[in-house]
């Protein structure tokens, strides 16, 4: 079941703006997330995201506490280390897309439902 629901839309040239300050970088990738974002392409699809990750999540959640990275095929795998987000009952759908000069992202926040076992 459909919980929650976000969508972020960024500007390319905003965030290869903000990249000038390496400072910036830092803040809003983990380490890992750094190794495979190289571009501003890449960086503001990350952007749009996190973004649409806490829209979808309906927590306040730092930079740092979401982090997106490809799976074996390549398809885009959000993990938030949060307290309150709970794993085991939550399941997270991501999807990026980059066009030439806008990153777009959207985030979709599945309830896992257990079905009762009758005997």
């Amino acid at each position: 079941m459909i919980v929650g629901l976000g969508t972020d839309l960024v500007e390319i040239a905003r965030i290869e703006r903000a990249m000038k300050n390496p400072r910036f970088v830092y803040r809003i990738l983990t380490d890992q997330e750094r190794e495979i974002c190289t571009t501003p392409q890449r960086v503001a699809g990350r952007w749009a995201a996190k973004e649409a990750i806490a829209k979808a999540v309906g927590l306040h959640l730092t930079w740092q506490q979401v982090e997106i990275l490809p799976d074996e095929v390549g398809v885009p795998r959000a993990v938030i280390d949060s307290a309150y987000f709970d794993r085991r009952r939550l399941r997270l759908h991501v999807t990026i897309s980059h066009e030439r000069t806008h990153a777009v992202a959207v985030a979709i926040l599945e309830r896992n439902i257990v079905k009762a076992h009758l005997i």
